[in-house]
């Protein structure tokens, strides 16, 4: 190579290392910003932690959100979440001449409903920043925190088994660093502040306050979260896919235990001689709830909630009626005896704390007035049945049931907008299930009418009506759809 081949290689290569990356680019441009002036990243965070009495919350200026979804698309690559996860997500407003984008993640609620319902303690609430993580070794993967939160904010990721959820990037946040989200957002649309707890329930408690229209109530968990705007929203305002609806997860192992829980709990109430068909049923029940779990090795860790969740509490309860029943088999009692009689207290607490397990969800369909007399004439319509009852009680207790069952299609669902979107589902996208659960229910009965002459149609009447109230109970959360944050962007 000659001299002035070597000078213009080497010239080549200098002139190389000057075209600097657009990451590069981008680093110097924003070391210029800083040292200009003092806003930066910095000020997206508060600079001291939380006083007394207040804690660390999300505040958006609704006015600078685009809808861009970079803090989406930051939460996911910065906290290495799955391609199809992040705990961030965009939505949208819009009223006579108004829209507006809205980007939502976890509220960091004064009184988190994943906290207070979790069964194995998965969930701490910091008494300093008032910051809501999720404990990820802890988790079993029973998915209710999913629906405890109003705001639908834990997410199941099926490879892991687990749940997860927002921390407001605490790490990032402890180092002077604001949480991904924030950082990302081209606007400033997002920062964290922080702010008065007491405030935060007061707001909350107001007759009808919500975080934005559309948004579930505020009075169930009192959340930190504060959207600022100075335009005026129309009275019109509601979130885009309001009336977007679709069914929901079924899931099928919690339906098959509500279901043969109280059938088991309803034979052995009903008849003391059925006693080892109650305690088989209770026992394959339980052992059907496990494949819910994410983590079923881990199912032990359900009763540590017991203070606080009434997940634990069912199955602590079915539990003991399992064990109590059982003993009822092996050491045959009296029906007033002792032994029996707790297996009875047992099985009927049970049954309420697994209405209880949906009541405090806050989700109309699953109120308390609608949930209690379902779960209980299940119970004594399944238990007649599997006990071989009367064909008038169990014809009876039938009609019963599909009348409570029919008040969510009709009558209720012109009272709340998300009863009416369940009663939009039952209707249409779900029709073919109700009318098989229909089906099932007037052949159960036609069943028990020719069990006089035989026994075999009785117990295919129990096997029939059993299969009805399997295919009610998915119904009873495939038809759920209560309200949630706007949604509507793509």
């Amino acid at each position: 190579m000659t001299a002035v081949e070597l000078i213009s290689s080497i010239d080549a290569l200098l002139a190389q290392q000057a075209d600097r990356t657009a990451i590069e680019r981008f680093a110097d441009w924003h070391d210029e910003q800083c040292s200009k002036s003092t806003s930066s990243y910095r000020a997206l965070i508060p600079i001291e932690r939380p006083r007394d009495g207040e804690q660390y919350a999300f505040e958006v200026d609704l006015d600078a959100c685009s809808g861009c979804k970079a803090c989406v698309t930051a939460c996911q690559h910065l906290n290495g979440l799955d391609p199809d996860e992040s705990f961030r997500r965009t939505g949208l407003l819009h009223g006579t001449g108004y829209l507006q984008t809205i980007t939502t993640a976890c509220h960091h609620c004064v009184e988190p409903a994943c906290l207070s319902g979790c069964p194995v303690d998965a969930y701490e609430k910091d008494e300093r920043t008032g910051i809501v993580r999720h404990l990820d070794d802890q988790c079993i993967g029973c998915s209710y925190c999913t629906l405890t939160c109003p705001y639908e904010v834990p997410r199941f990721n099926r490879r892991l088994g687990i749940v997860r959820k927002c921390d407001l990037c605490a790490d990032r946040l402890f180092a002077g660093e604001p949480p991904a989200c924030a950082q990302a957002c081209p606007n400033d649309a997002i920062r964290v502040t922080a702010v008065s707890i007491r405030s935060s329930v007061d707001i909350a408690r107001r007759p009808g306050s919500t975080l934005v229209p559309g948004a579930p109530p505020s009075a169930l968990t009192a959340p930190t979260t504060r959207y600022r705007t100075r335009k005026a929203m129309p009275p019109d305002t509601v979130a885009a896919d309001l009336h977007t609806v679709s069914p929901a997860h079924g899931h099928p192992p919690l339906s098959w235990m509500l279901v043969i829980t109280q059938l088991a709990v309803g034979a052995f109430v009903l008849d003391p001689s059925a006693r080892l068909v109650a305690t088989g049923a209770g026992l394959l029940a339980l052992g059907g709830s496990l494949l819910h779990l994410g983590r079923p090795l881990m199912a032990w860790r359900a009763v540590l909630g017991l203070r606080h969740s009434w997940l634990s509490r069912e199955i602590v309860a079915f539990g003991l009626f399992a064990i109590l029943a059982l003993a009822s088999v092996v050491v045959p009692t009296s029906p007033t005896s002792p032994l029996h009689l707790s297996a009875i207290v047992a099985g009927v607490a049970g049954i309420w704390c697994s209405t209880m397990v949906y009541a405090v969800t806050g989700r109309p369909l699953w109120a308390l007035q609608l949930t209690a007399p379902r779960f209980a004439l299940t119970a004594a319509l399944l238990g007649s049945a599997a006990t071989l009852a009367p064909a008038w009680v169990i014809t009876s207790l039938a009609v019963a049931k599909l009348a409570v069952d029919g008040c969510v299609i009709w009558p209720l669902a012109r009272t709340s907008t998300a009863l009416s979107r369940t009663a939009y589902l039952l209707r249409h996208e779900l029709r073919a299930l109700v009318r098989a659960r229909l089906a099932l229910a007037c052949a159960g009965v036609l069943f028990a009418s020719a069990a006089t002459f035989a026994t075999v149609w009785g117990l295919l009447a129990a096997a029939v009506l059993t299969a009805g109230e399997l295919v009610e109970r998915h119904l009873f959360f495939r038809s759920e759809s209560s309200h949630r944050m706007p949604g509507g962007i793509a």
